[in-house]
């Protein structure tokens, strides 16, 4: 009897361990870190430089032309200001969720923290796609092309 008890508590800790295992799974792939927090907290947060190198990048892999510049420039500050602001924003809220001062937060309270902090997200998405649509505007068929293939997967939006 002792033995199929064992057997059963091993069987049953090995099923709460995957079980755990695949809800930080689940969390992380929702954009959730440890804590609740950013999945990016162990990751490299984006360098303003970073951000102007590949700027640099795609406005050469576009080879943008003098006439499309303004475009190009108003796209390209739109982008980093997004970019600057979205990693601020995710770096106050892992240095907040460090601090021992901070009591723990609700259930409720997180999720509400979570949606203001999508519509963020969201504003900030809107902005770059007034932006994207204004440079676009003004692209060759040749750049469209490029810029359809190329955005989204190595473009700035992945730093």
């Amino acid at each position: 009897m002792k033995r199929r008890q064992k057997i059963t508590l091993t069987l049953l800790a090995a099923a709460t361990i995957g079980i755990g295992a695949m809800a930080t799974s689940y969390a992380t792939d929702m954009g959730m870190g440890p804590g609740g927090g950013c999945a990016m907290a162990g990751k490299k947060m984006a360098h303003p430089a970073r951000i102007d190198s590949k700027l640099a990048e795609m406005k050469e892999i576009l080879k943008i032309g003098s006439e499309q510049e303004e475009a190009w420039a108003t796209f390209a500050k739109t982008m980093k200001r997004q970019k600057t602001e979205m990693m601020s924003a995710m770096q106050a809220k892992m240095q907040q969720r460090t601090s021992d001062e901070q009591p723990a937060q609700a259930a409720p309270d997180r999720i509400d923290e979570r949606i203001q902090s999508m519509k963020q997200r969201v504003a900030g998405m809107e902005t770059v796609a007034a932006a994207m649509k204004q440079l676009y505007g003004v692209l060759t068929p040749q750049q469209k092309e490029v810029l359809d293939s190329r955005f989204g997967q190595d473009m700035p939006m992945q730093f």
